[in-house]
């Protein structure tokens, strides 16, 4: 009987059928159906996400992957590809516009941080389709953690050969996120120069492994290929289950090569007390980031750069 489930479950993820022909062509009421899915992806996230995701961050997982994005993508200190992804449902009932995004459909947000081999480091899902990238990574649980200093990044070091310059270990993001000490995001595209340009290419060269991520695992479970008719709880778990079977392929079917082919007076005092200490914090990570451009024009730089950051 529990193969039975596990073969009804696989066939649910693997062509994103209605609740209804499973019905049809296994003899089992849609509404068991339905049960038997979200079941098991709830056993799948509980016992395996401790497994296959980071539960506990240390400095030495972090210098882990922050190797292999050196390796892979050629950006140092980096500790992961940070992303959104929409997952498309049907609109919930009396919703109103809560679930509609700004490409004119109802989705569920999947947020996600994702290693240099393409594999999920965080996930977090639920939030309604209308809020924004930036948004939703402040709320999560890992947003919190990184807003609050509590990821336990390793201790910045140098990169340049013949200066003291340290660099702080960061993440990857497009324009969505906020830039900030550990989070690095593209150079405005009405300020470029030939440097920023190049800076732009390398930081996107890492970026993108999160948005690979999100396509590999989108064609293994067609489930994402169409509108989802379950509740957004449902879809919650439904998402959460098919990120930790993704890991499991990734990690066993081997990962480098099909990655490498396929970021009041008191009152007052203490507002200013902030914005000032906001206004340091605002400067300091734009240094960081015109650190991280002069490495890759000088020292860091890679032979094909020139050519690829002017296509």
């Amino acid at each position: 009987m529990q193969l039975y489930y596990l073969v009804l479950f696989y066939r649910f993820l693997a062509t994103g059928d209605r609740f209804q022909y499973i019905h049809f062509n296994h003899r089992v009421g849609a509404t068991t159906a339905g049960k038997i899915v979200a079941e098991t992806c709830t056993a799948i996230w509980s016992v395996m996400s401790p497994m296959f995701l980071m539960t506990d961050p240390s400095p030495e997982k972090w210098k882990e992957i922050s190797v292999r994005f050196e390796e892979l993508w050629n950006f140092p200190n980096c500790c992961g590809a940070i992303d959104g992804k929409h997952v498309r449902i049907e609109a919930p009932w009396n919703s109103g516009s809560l679930f509609f995004n700004y490409k004119s459909y109802h989705s569920i947000i999947l947020q996600a941080v994702v290693d240099a081999e393409g594999k999920f480091v965080a996930v977090d899902v639920g939030e309604a389709g209308k809020h924004s990238d930036g948004g939703v990574f402040h709320s999560s649980t890992f947003g919190r953690l990184f807003n609050d200093k509590k990821l336990n990044l390793p201790k910045p070091k140098t990169l340049f050969k013949t200066k003291t310059t340290n660099f702080p270990y960061v993440f990857v993001a497009d324009e969505a996120y906020a830039l900030s000490r550990h989070m690095m995001t593209p150079f405005n595209k009405n300020s470029l120069t030939r440097e920023r340009r190049i800076y732009n290419y390398r930081q996107s060269r890492a970026r993108r492994i999160v948005e690979c991520a999100f396509g590999m695992m989108a064609k293994k479970f067609r489930v994402f290929e169409l509108a989802m008719l379950t509740h957004p709880d449902k879809t919650k778990i439904i998402v959460l289950a098919c990120c930790v079977l993704h890991n499991v392929i990734r990690v066993k079917e081997g990962t480098m090569s099909q990655v490498y082919d396929e970021m009041m007076n008191i009152e007052v005092e203490c507002d200013n007390k902030q914005e000032t200490s906001r206004a340091r914090a605002a400067k300091a990570a734009y240094n960081i980031r015109e650190n991280f451009k002069e490495y890759f024009n000088t020292e860091g730089s890679v032979p094909w750069q020139d050519q690829m950051a002017f296509v």
